[in-house]
C-alpha cells in the first residue's frame, strides 16, 4: 500500500497569488485542480476564493461551461508585492549574494524567502529581464570545495547555537603549515569569496580570523564557553585590514597618483580612513590599522602608482620586496 505523500502547506497569500495566475491565464482553474496543484484540502481553496472575493475585491465568477473559475473583469489585479523594476534588479543581485549560503544550513530558508517573494510579484509589472543579460556583478566564486565549506560552516553553526568550544585543524597560508586549535566560535562572515570564522583562539590566546576553506579536520568539543560581554566584534575587526589582522595597529600613509586618486575616492577601504587632495591630483590615504602584510601586497598591486610613506617599517619592507622582484628579472 503505497503512502501519501503530505505537501507543506503554504500561506494563505502565496496561495492565492498562484490562483490569480491561473484565472488571469484564462485556463478557468476549480477547486478540485487548485487543491491538487496545491497540495491543500479543497476546502482550503474555497477559503482562499473567499478571500479573493471578499477581501480583495477579485470580480471572481464560476462558469459552469468550462467549469472554473474566471474574473468578469479583465483588467483587473492584485496588488500582493510592487516591485520597481530597479527593486527587482536590486533583488537579483542579492539573491546572487545569497547564493553563497548555498550548502550551508540556510540555504533551504533563502530558497524558501525567494519562492514566497516570486509568488508574491504583481504580475502587471513590466520587466525585461534580457537586460539581466547585460549586467555583470562581478561576484567572486565561492572559495574552496563547496562541500568542504559546507560542512565546516554547519559545525561552526551549530557550535556557535551550543555554546561548545571546536578542535580544528588550520592551514596557515604565510607559513604554509598545519596547526591543531581550540576556538570558541563567535561569529561567520562573508568577504570577497571566502567564509570567516571569528573565534577565540586558545593556542595563542586572542581573537582570530579562521578562513573555512582553511580547516580540516573540524570537531564539536564538549567543552562549553561563555561569549564575553565586553568583546565586540565589529570594534575587533576596526582596525584589520581585508580580513587581516597583525600585533599593533599603526598609522598608515599611502600617497596614489591622479590616476589612481580617481579609483581610491569612490570606495572606502578602512572604517578609519582619511583623504588629503593634493595640488596635482594626487591623493594621500591614511588609515590605522594592524594587517600591515595585507597593507603591504595591496601597495604594491598598484606598481608605480602608489607609494607607503608611513610607517617607516612598512615602507623599508616594500622596498626590499621591490629590491627582490628586481633581481628576478635579467
Amino acid at each position: 500500500m503505497s503512502k501519501k505523500i503530505v505537501r507543506p502547506k503554504r500561506p494563505q497569500l502565496y496561495r492565492c497569488a498562484i490562483i490569480h495566475r491561473a484565472i488571469k491565464a484564462g485556463s478557468f482553474p476549480n477547486a478540485k485542480r487548485l487543491s491538487a496543484d496545491l497540495g491543500v484540502h479543497r476546502r482550503t481553496i474555497m477559503r482562499d476564493l473567499d478571500y479573493l472575493r471578499d477581501s480583495l475585491s477579485a470580480p471572481l465568477e464560476y462558469c459552469p461551461r468550462r467549469r472554473g473559475y474566471y474574473y468578469t473583469e479583465k483588467d483587473y489585479t492584485i496588488d500582493l508585492l510592487n516591485l520597481t523594476e530597479g527593486e527587482l534588479i536590486s533583488l537579483c543581485l542579492g539573491h546572487n549574494l545569497l547564493l553563497k549560503c548555498r550548502g550551508t544550513p540556510y540555504e533551504k530558508h533563502i530558497v524558501s524567502a525567494f519562492g514566497k517573494i516570486c509568488a508574491l510579484l504583481q504580475d502587471t509589472i513590466s520587466l525585461d529581464f534580457g537586460i539581466l543579460d547585460h549586467i555583470a556583478f562581478d561576484l567572486e566564486p565561492l572559495r574552496g570545495e563547496d562541500e568542504a565549506v559546507a560542512a565546516n560552516f554547519a559545525a561552526i553553526a551549530m557550535a556557535m547555537q551550543q555554546k561548545k568550544t571546536l578542535k580544528i585543524t588550520h592551514y596557515a597560508a604565510a607559513r604554509g603549515d598545519w596547526q591543531e586549535r581550540l576556538v570558541d566560535p563567535y561569529s561567520l562572515r562573508y568577504y570577497r569569496g571566502a567564509w570567516y570564522l571569528i573565534g577565540f583562539c586558545h593556542l595563542r590566546q586572542e581573537y582570530r580570523f579562521f578562513a573555512l576553506d582553511r580547516i580540516g579536520d573540524i570537531r564539536c568539543t564538549d567543552r562549553e564557553f561563555e561569549r564575553r560581554l565586553d568583546f565586540d566584534i565589529e570594534e575587533f575587526m576596526r582596525d584589520s585590514f581585508q580580513f587581516y589582522k597583525g600585533e599593533e595597529a599603526r598609522e598608515v600613509s599611502i600617497w596614489f597618483s591622479p590616476r589612481q586618486a580617481r579609483w581610491i575616492r569612490e570606495k572606502q577601504w578602512h572604517p578609519s580612513q582619511k583623504l588629503a587632495e593634493q595640488p596635482d591630483g594626487s591623493v594621500i590615504l591614511t588609515m590605522t590599522t594592524s594587517g600591515l602584510d595585507r597593507v603591504k601586497s595591496w601597495i604594491l598591486s598598484f606598481g608605480s602608482e602608489a607609494k607607503a610613506l608611513e610607517p617607516p617599517a612598512l615602507v623599508k619592507e616594500i622596498k626590499s620586496e621591490l629590491e627582490k622582484a628586481r633581481k628576478i628579472y635579467p
